[in-house]
């Protein structure tokens, strides 16, 4: 796969895993919790655990699509089960959110 298309993959991981987190974020807002922490920490936090679980993974070349988290986080495993990974975007948003009533 030539660089650019790595490049791109890359590209689409991060826009992916963004957008799920966006979408749990205001789900959660729409029912009264608000963050503790700004938005970008709560990214951070998703995105670190993404480049760690690529590293982890020692596939050649190491890309964040090789990441085996990113099966839990896209396929909706979030809310199922106890596996932590598959539990992160949902237990980074409760860590740093509180009810507001």
């Amino acid at each position: 796969m030539p660089c650019d298309d790595r490049d791109q993959v890359e590209r689409q991981v991060i826009v992916d895993v963004l957008d799920t987190v966006e979408a749990q974020l205001r789900e959660r807002e729409r029912h009264g919790w608000r963050l503790t922490v700004p938005r970008s920490r709560v990214y951070a936090i998703v995105l670190h655990a993404v480049i760690v679980s690529a590293r982890a993974a020692h596939r050649y070349p190491a890309t964040l699509d090789g990441a085996d988290i990113l099966d839990a986080i896209f396929d909706g495993a979030e809310s199922a089960g106890s596996d932590s990974a598959g539990r992160l975007v949902e237990d980074v948003i409760g860590r740093h959110t509180v009810h507001m009533n």
